[in-house]
C-alpha cells in the first residue's frame, strides 16, 4: 500500500476542495492518505485518512502531495528533499509553476501508484549565518532563494559578496537575490534577472533596486562560495536580513556573515505530464503576459 502525505495551504483558495478531490480519487485505490494533525477540523478521518504530527507523516510516507500555490510547493520542497522523499505540486494557487497537476486533474493522480512518472531533480542551496565570532547561528535549504535585504526597513543597505574568497561586487540596494535556477521563474525574474532552464546547475546573484548604473543580474558557477557582508559604515549601521524561500526574515548580526553554497541534496518534483520546462514557461508566464 502506497502511503501518502496530503499538504494542503487551508482555508485559502480551493485547497480544501482540492483535498476532498484527492480523497475521492483515492478513496477505493492501495493507498493511505496522511493529513497533518491540524486540517481534522476541515477533513473526515477514515480508513483511508489518517491524521498525524507534521513530522510523522513526513517519515512515514512515500510521496509528499503539497496543495496550494507555488508558495505551498516550496515551503514543503526543502523538507521533502531532506527526508529523501519525492514532490508533487497541485496548482490551487494563482500560477503554479511549480505544480505537476492543475486542480482539473486529479484523476491523473491513479499514475502514481501505478510507478507511471518521472522524477525531476532540481538544484537547492544550502544558507548558512554566521555571528562576528564565526559560529553558526542559523542555516536553511532553498528551493527558490535566499534574500539578503532590508525586510521591514525603507532604507537601502550596503551589501559586500565575495565570490570562492575574492571580492565580487558591493551593493547599495533594496537586497540582493540567490537563486536557484528554479526560482529564476520567481523573484529573481521579477528583479530583471534571467530565465534559467533548471536542467543547468548554477547560482544566480541577482540585485534589487541598486542605485548604481551598471548592477546586472550575474550567473555564477553552482560550485561557487559566496560569501556576503553588511558593508554599511559602522557610524551608520543599515540592518541586514535573511530570508529563505519566504521564510521569516533573520537579521545578520553585524560583524557576521551568509554563506552560500549549492546543497549536498537535490529535491525531487514528481512529473505526470510530458511537457518540457519551456512548454510550461510559454503557457504560465509568457502567454499569461505575466512579467
Amino acid at each position: 500500500m502506497m502511503k501518502l502525505t496530503v499538504l494542503p495551504n487551508i482555508p485559502y483558495g480551493e485547497c480544501l476542495s482540492v483535498s476532498k478531490d484527492i480523497i475521492e480519487t483515492l478513496k477505493n485505490e492501495d493507498a493511505i492518505l496522511y493529513f497533518p494533525i491540524e486540517m481534522e477540523k476541515y477533513i473526515t478521518k477514515s480508513d483511508k485518512v489518517v491524521f498525524d504530527k507534521y513530522e510523522t507523516i513526513i517519515e512515514l510516507c512515500d510521496i509528499i502531495i503539497a496543495v496550494g500555490g507555488d508558495g505551498t510547493v516550496t515551503k514543503y520542497a526543502s523538507d521533502a528533499a531532506l527526508h529523501s522523499k519525492p514532490i508533487l505540486g497541485i496548482n490551487a494557487g494563482h500560477l503554479g509553476f511549480l505544480s505537476g497537476l492543475e486542480k482539473t486533474e486529479i484523476s491523473k493522480l491513479t499514475a502514481i501508484l501505478k510507478g507511471e512518472y518521472k522524477l525531476r531533480k532540481r538544484m537547492m542551496l544550502y544558507a548558512q549565518l554566521f555571528n562576528d565570532k564565526g559560529e553558526q547561528i542559523y542555516a536553511e535549504y532553498c528551493v527558490n532563494d535566499a534574500v539578503v535585504g532590508r525586510a521591514h526597513s525603507s532604507r537601502m543597505v550596503d551589501i559586500s559578496i565575495e565570490l570562492d574568497g575574492k571580492a565580487f561586487s558591493k551593493h547599495r540596494a533594496d537586497g540582493v537575490i540567490f537563486s536557484t535556477p528554479t526560482g529564476s521563474t520567481a523573484y529573481s525574474m521579477s528583479a530583471g534577472g534571467p530565465v534559467v532552464d533548471p536542467h543547468i546547475e548554477c547560482i544566480l546573484v541577482t540585485p534589487v533596486c541598486s542605485h548604481s548604473l551598471n548592477a546586472r543580474s550575474i550567473v555564477c558557477s553552482s560550485e561557487s562560495t559566496l560569501i556576503i557582508k553588511n558593508n554599511s559604515e559602522t557610524n551608520d549601521i543599515r540592518p541586514l536580513y535573511l530570508t529563505t524561500d519566504s521564510r521569516e526574515a533573520v537579521e545578520v548580526p553585524y560583524g557576521g556573515f551568509i554563506k552560500i553554497v549549492k546543497a549536498q541534496k537535490s529535491a525531487r518534483f514528481i512529473s505526470l505530464k510530458q511537457r518540457s520546462f519551456y512548454e510550461v514557461l510559454k503557457d504560465k508566464i509568457i502567454e499569461r503576459n505575466i512579467g
